[in-house]
């Protein structure tokens, strides 16, 4: 069993790339950074209890390797180190900042958009990795007009800011890293929401406006905010094209293109043939403003006619202050160019873009709103029962033996649902003598069930051989004798499991 090493799992783009590799039976391995609340862990097994109760279907859940791209060996242990280089074939750098402007010279962007993919580089090299794809930007390009092709990185354009230089920089040096059979570049443009529900963790570019007016329909009256000419200050007429693409759409596009090899090592534009205007966005953020106010759902509570307190009208000072924040956009809001796309329509032609209509931008912008732009952050989802959990009180960490060593069989475990995974165990003559993480690459059944069916054979509320008769144990594979099969599932059952398993050692 050979893995893709995904980064950037728990980003916007992230989450949808592990729904749809997941569905795709993509083996993952997902390197993911702990946070105060969670564990690595936790935070991958909580998006997909949310995509689990979106979709109505368990999920299997990959390797979660904790780390930092950040940090030189991206932050692993040497034992993860070393099982990456024994299991990954690809990788799949999805990790980045979307940090416009640095405060420092070594802070974001740069640390992750170029020295973050360094370190996933350097990985690379040390684990014989050979195949490579690279999220990337569309606006590579810079300032650049007219018409982007694919093929085109550094001409000598002019960056808008900080972070189109920073992808720049990391592109350029994915393409000129020599430790690759072929590297496959995807360039999305602007990535807002869910087109079909809205749904967005990140709440830049598209959302800025609305997050900034939103904050100040709770203080300032309506009519300061909708009479008064807020983006005339950063030069803005309306008819600036906008090329926004929807996540759900640029994740099933790089799904697509990453799981067929026929499509590997080219550069594809993810973009949109028929880009949003300034002037559509401005309409839609105004109608779902202007519904605020007549619902009464801001200034006070009173909608429209109301007994609200009145609100009082920005001073010049507050306008400029506005205008100032929007600047640190303007390469943003500007004119996008024509970006060619004919790989990817070549490619693809069976998975057009969404158009990102009016009515799309306000159902985004409704989401938004609804969810307060992510604040408090998504309750984390807990399962009751956590098959990793039990398993590493039973189960020492060890290395697996070699395939080579004669009379070694294995047997690989993948646990859907919440609190699953991947294991395998590794027997001999029936009885356990090591286990691992990940499912093993050699010869040997895999034994598909939920979670659920592993927790009751664990507490023995059903036996291996029931679970078996009722269905709910799959078993493919049958290098593995069937009483060695059972004898194994009772022994890792067992309430003296571990003395049983440290004499063996």
């Amino acid at each position: 069993m050979t893995y893709m090493l995904l980064t950037g799992g728990t980003g916007l783009l992230g989450r949808y790339l592990l729904r749809d590799l997941t569905l795709a039976d993509v083996p993952l391995a997902v390197l993911v950074r702990p946070t105060r609340w969670e564990s690595a862990t936790q935070r991958i097994e909580s998006i997909l209890a949310r995509w689990e109760n979106e979709l109505g279907q368990a999920l299997a859940r990959p390797v979660v390797l904790e780390g930092d791209i950040a940090e030189p060996n991206l932050g692993l242990s040497d034992v993860d180190l070393r099982w990456v280089a024994t299991n990954c074939r690809s990788v799949l750098h999805s990790a980045a900042s979307l940090t416009f402007q640095a405060e420092e010279a070594d802070g974001e962007p740069w640390r992750s958009n170029v020295q973050g993919t360094r370190h996933v580089l350097e990985v690379c090299r040390q684990a014989g990795i050979r195949q490579y794809h690279h999220v990337s930007t569309a606006y590579v390009c810079g300032k650049r007009r007219g018409r982007i092709l694919e093929s085109e990185l550094d001409v000598g354009q002019q960056p808008g800011n900080d972070y189109e230089q920073s992808k720049i920089t990391a592109e350029t040096e994915v393409l000129a890293a020599d430790c690759f059979d072929r590297v496959t570049v995807y360039r999305p443009s602007i990535i807002v929401g869910d087109s079909r529900t809205g749904y967005t963790t990140s709440y830049h570019g598209f959302y800025t406006p609305l997050r900034v007016a939103h904050a100040l329909l709770q203080t300032v009256s309506p009519e300061a905010i909708f009479n008064r000419d807020f983006l005339g200050g950063i030069e803005l007429q309306g008819h600036e094209r906008k090329n926004l693409v929807p996540v759900e759409w640029v994740s099933a596009a790089i799904g697509w293109l990453a799981t067929h090899e026929e499509c590997h090592g080219r550069t594809y534009h993810l973009t949109n043939p028929k880009p949003a205007t300034v002037l559509d966005m401005q309409v839609s953020i105004s109608e779902v403003l202007a519904e605020l106010v007549y619902t009464g759902k801001v200034n006070g509570g009173k909608a429209i006619g109301g007994s609200a307190n009145p609100a009082i009208a920005p001073s010049d000072d507050f306008l400029a202050s506005f205008r100032e924040q929007m600047k640190v956009y303007q390469s943003y809001w500007s004119d996008d160019p024509e970006f060619d796309s004919t790989a990817t329509e070549q490619a693809m032609p069976h998975l057009p873009c969404p158009e990102i209509t009016r009515e799309v931008m306000t159902r985004l912008a409704r989401f938004a709103i609804d969810v307060n732009f992510g604040w408090p952050r998504e309750a984390s989802i807990v399962p009751t029962y956590t098959v990793g959990t039990q398993l590493s009180k039973w189960l020492p960490t060890t290395t697996s033996p070699e395939p080579t060593e004669s009379g070694l069989k294995y047997v690989n475990l993948q646990v859907t649902g919440r609190g699953g995974g991947q294991w395998h165990l590794v027997l001999d003559r029936g009885r356990l003598v090591a286990s691992g993480v990940g499912l093993h690459r050699g010869a040997g059944p895999t034994c598909y069930m939920t979670s659920a069916t592993f927790a009751r054979i664990a507490q023995g509320g059903s036996t291996w051989e029931d679970s078996i008769n009722s269905g709910r144990l799959v078993v493919a594979g049958n290098s593995v004798l069937p009483w060695e099969l059972a004898q194994a599932f009772h022994l890792l059952v067992s309430a003296d499991l571990d003395a049983t398993f440290c004499g063996q050692q």
